[in-house]
């Protein structure tokens, strides 16, 4: 007869440990290990060495950011857990706020995974465990809400010592200063840090602010310079990332500064002027303007790097260029671009800007992806001379506008397209409900303003308003055609010599380099440089339409008074013209006056 004998099968466990910063020695990893191998000793359970897990200076607010707790977490969750608890020093360990604890509680016990916390005596798979971990949570996040002030308060105290509040700046050195202070383990402590002018990154400083500010250079041109001797010579490294970005130049929404913003650089230090939010769901963090009231602004002029001068001449540049484009970077391209295509130009093969690339007297245009990053990152290395094909394109385009049979063609779409507008836009509603509408979207535009004037400036109240004013362009329109109350004959209100009145007068001005640059943007949209398959480039001019809508829209003002029409809304006279151009290299023209030629026998595609 076979006995049965009973064997009491070992818990088998996991460990997790964690510190949160510099203040905190690396040490303490090993002491709560070691408290928590003295715990298993003592219920007789069994420690797998496989599965010890930490974080080194990980904060205890979010969880998101820490590796070793997520890799705990995936192997509690697999199908066949290799422990059954795990055993953590403390509750503030695994999280010091009373979501994410409770959270990471009941994944646990869904996967039936204990959790012991050694020092508070809490078991996972006791009754009370939810009551004792709320109670503990709610500690653990009362502490680090002030400890938070208190480092807030200790930084402000710092700060109006004439001390650094901490964070990098670009063109500074951070140096410590000491006294007779020691810590707890009785090495030399600073009293704090004062920033000191770093030459060689102020020179970079100096060099911006001159090139943007005097010189009249975009952000974007700028960037390619530095990026190019960044290339060519390791040298100016960026503040952040590896190369330079006109966001580092300019600022951005996670950046508010900018280098051009940057106070600091005319001897202001400014602190407290934003703070960080976490999100709950990634544990990131977003950085938001505070009130200004809340500001602390010092003078410190051995900090200046830039003169009074040179800041102000950057700051007037910049209102001009709000002024014109409603603080558009895209919009702005053009102003300050000195070359003709940059700001139209892209990439087919990447979708990058096909700009500038090499500068000097043989500059040429090629695409930035491929010239910053190499063939992994786009395999368009085409180059084409500025001189040439600036000059190829005015001149195609100052011949293709008015071609006999692409008018025709043009003239045809406006008839019945604007016919089909104004249809469409007389028939189904009534007066008296459009200009009802009319004073609704009105009054929300105002509302919308007050909301901006308040301070509520976001992408949301940014886009409500571009969709509210456009809205009210469009009734606007619906209102004049209806008022007009007529079946209106678009054949007798456009003439084809109207048509061809506007695009000579184009045409005319595309060869008149005092007004070339100003035509150019009123025909062009977009270009795109696609590399052809044997040899050349093909070169797509996409039409831009604006200019030529209004233009339509002042003669059949002209023609009935009561018809007074708002551009910028959805209307399309025409069906947008692609003009294609193909440039194969080794045919290209030596002079200007053989371009015209060049065109006419092979340049069309």
């Amino acid at each position: 007869m076979i006995k049965n004998r009973s064997r009491k099968i070992k818990t088998k466990c996991a460990i997790y440990a964690r510190y949160s910063s510099e203040n905190q020695r690396e040490a303490s990893i090993e002491d709560q290990i070691r408290k928590c191998r003295e715990f298993a000793i003592s219920q007789n359970w069994i420690v797998l060495e496989d599965h010890i897990y930490y974080d080194k200076a990980k904060s205890g607010s979010s969880i998101a950011p820490r590796e070793g707790f997520k890799k705990l977490m995936y192997a509690a969750k697999s199908n066949n857990p290799p422990f059954d608890y795990i055993l953590v020093d403390d509750t503030s360990r695994v999280a010091r706020n009373t979501r994410e604890a409770l959270q990471v509680f009941e994944e646990l016990s869904y996967y039936n995974i204990g959790v012991y916390f050694v020092s508070q005596n809490i078991d996972t798979k006791k009754e009370t465990a939810s009551e004792l971990i709320t109670l503990h949570g709610m500690v653990d996040a009362l502490y680090i809400r002030e400890l938070a002030k208190k480092t807030h308060r200790g930084i402000e105290g710092q700060v109006l010592k004439g001390y650094s509040g901490g964070g990098r700046h670009y063109g500074y050195t951070s140096e410590p200063v000491f006294s007779d202070r020691k810590d707890r383990y009785g090495n030399p402590e600073p009293d704090g840090y004062v920033l000191k002018v770093k030459h060689e990154e102020a020179l970079v400083v100096q060099t911006i602010f001159f090139l943007f500010g005097k010189k009249g250079y975009s952000a974007k041109r700028i960037v390619n310079l530095l990026n190019k001797s960044l290339k060519e010579y390791g040298t100016p490294k960026p503040p952040r990332g590896k190369c330079w970005s006109v966001s580092t130049i300019l600022g951005s929404k996670k950046n508010h500064t900018g280098i051009l913003n940057n106070e600091l650089y005319i001897g202001k230090y400014t602190w407290n002027k934003r703070s960080s939010r976490k999100n709950p769901e990634t544990g990131g963090k977003k950085y938001v303007l505070n009130p200004e009231k809340e500001w602390k602004v010092i003078e410190i002029p051995s900090l200046k790097i830039v003169s009074q001068e040179l800041w102000d001449l950057v700051k007037a540049r910049q209102r001009e260029i709000k002024d014109k484009t409603g603080g558009r970077y895209t919009k702005a391209k053009p102003l300050y671009s000195e070359n003709l295509l940059t700001p139209f130009s892209i990439c087919k093969q990447c979708g990058g800007t096909f700009g500038i690339v090499s500068g000097g007297r043989y500059a040429k245009y090629g695409c930035s992806t491929n010239w910053n990053k190499g063939q992994s990152a786009c395999t368009n290395s085409l180059r084409l001379k500025k001189s040439e094909i600036e000059d190829i394109i005015v001149s195609f385009l100052s011949i293709e506008l008015v071609e006999e049979t692409s008018l025709a063609k043009l003239f045809k779409e406006v008839c019945e397209n604007l016919s089909r507008y104004f249809i469409n836009n007389h028939r189904g509603t009534t007066q008296m409900e459009l200009e009802k509408a009319l004073q609704e979207v009105r009054v929300e535009i105002k509302n919308i303003s007050n909301a901006i004037k308040a301070g509520i400036f976001t992408d949301t109240t940014k886009i409500l308003l571009e969709d509210a004013e456009k809205r009210e362009k469009e009734l606007l329109n619906q209102l004049a055609i209806t008022s007009a109350g007529l079946e209106l004959d678009i054949s007798r209100m456009v003439s084809p010599d109207d048509v061809k009145r506007y695009f000579d007068r184009i045409s005319q001005e595309l060869i008149d380099p005092q007004n070339t640059r100003n035509a150019f943007r009123k025909v062009v949209k977009k270009i795109i440089f696609e590399p052809a398959e044997k040899e050349g480039m093909i070169v797509s001019i996409i039409e831009n339409n604006h200019s030529f809508t209004s233009f339509l829209f002042k003669i059949i003002e002209g023609k009935d008074s009561r018809i007074r029409l708002q551009t910028g809304t959805d209307f399309i006279p025409y069906t947008t013209r692609v003009f294609k151009i193909r440039l194969a290299f080794s045919q290209l023209p030596d002079t200007i006056d053989d371009i015209k030629t060049f065109i006419i026998s092979g340049g069309r595609k």
